[in-house]
């Protein structure tokens, strides 16, 4: 489940879109007589008139169940949703003016709710950080009831992230480990015995051609992290400087996945293209020459 809300000017564009059979149902009404949205938003206008400096005087909010969840709901469900939402955002369901409509146009339904932000005495409502509140109110609404909270379920994936990030983390280092002590002679021996681990270690390499630092892609998880994610201290660069520094083409041609490899073809096939364009410049300027020397003689047999 997540919500929003807003305070705003109102007005029937958005009386006509909230309160629309075609689109779907009401559900709760309080304080507001009138059987089209004109007739509802000029009796909220009754007490937005008494406070002319509130220009932002309506409440305009949606709350949106899962699929899942609004396919279980009831109307008795749904009525207690709206009425508990009011309540959290400090708007009271029996004084208030307002009118919760559910919208079942969608795959899930979801509940608009348009509430006068002027009370009885013409006194507005705060609407302080409303949008965040809104979020808030939901997701403690559907831990209450045992429904979705989408805030839940970005902080659930947000620590599944989290736990596969420090498996990925302990396993690289780990290999690491193993394979310094196998004592690699060079950068290129150092990837291949990664590679057994399930480790793929994919040098970066900067516009001059130097590697400037590494990635390491935990097969298994599919984990993509620098070296400096993984651990501060493997320094690769300072590991096998002479290697990296007298051949640093050599080493990251053999250490790059078929993508980077299609890349390099690539690259090959544009420098082919390159040559190909500047002997065809060659040929075309040595056939105007021709052309210059021809003109030269006729001109000269003219002459004579």
């Amino acid at each position: 489940m997540i919500a929003k809300a807003k305070s705003c000017v109102g007005g029937t564009a958005l009386f006509n879109y909230v309160i629309d059979s075609r689109k779907g149902y009401e559900l709760l009404r309080n304080n507001l007589s009138g059987e089209t949205p004109k007739d509802m938003f000029q009796t909220m206008q009754i007490l937005q008139n008494q406070n002319s400096r509130c220009k932002n005087n309506t409440i305009s909010a949606v709350i949106s169940p899962t699929i899942t969840d609004s396919q279980k709901m009831s109307d008795r469900d749904l009525r207690i949703l709206a009425f508990e939402f009011l309540l959290g955002l400090q708007i009271d369901p029996t004084k208030a003016q307002y009118i919760a409509f559910v919208h079942t146009e969608k795959e899930h339904k979801h509940i608009h709710i348009i509430a006068n932000r002027i009370d009885e005495n013409g006194k507005a409502l705060k609407d302080n950080y409303i949008g965040f509140e809104a979020q808030r109110v939901a997701h403690e609404i559907a831990l209450k009831y045992d429904w979705t909270s989408i805030r839940q379920e970005n902080e659930n994936k947000k620590q599944r992230a989290n736990n596969t990030n420090l498996i990925a983390k302990n396993a690289i280092k780990s290999g690491h480990r193993e394979v310094l002590r196998q004592k690699p002679k060079g950068l290129q021996e150092y990837i291949y015995l990664m590679l057994e681990k399930e480790i793929e270690v994919k040098p970066s390499v900067n516009k001059q051609g130097n590697i400037q630092g590494y990635r390491f892609i935990h097969l298994p998880t599919n984990t993509n992290l620098k070296a400096s994610e993984v651990d501060r201290n493997m320094k690769l660069n300072d590991l096998f400087k002479n290697t990296a520094s007298t051949e640093p083409s050599d080493e990251v041609n053999k250490s790059l996945t078929n993508q980077k490899s299609s890349e390099i073809q690539m690259q090959n096939w544009k420098t082919d293209t390159s040559v190909l364009f500047s002997m065809l410049s060659a040929l075309q300027f040595d056939g105007n020459d021709e052309d210059d020397e021809k003109k030269k003689r006729k001109r000269r047999i003219l002459k004579r």
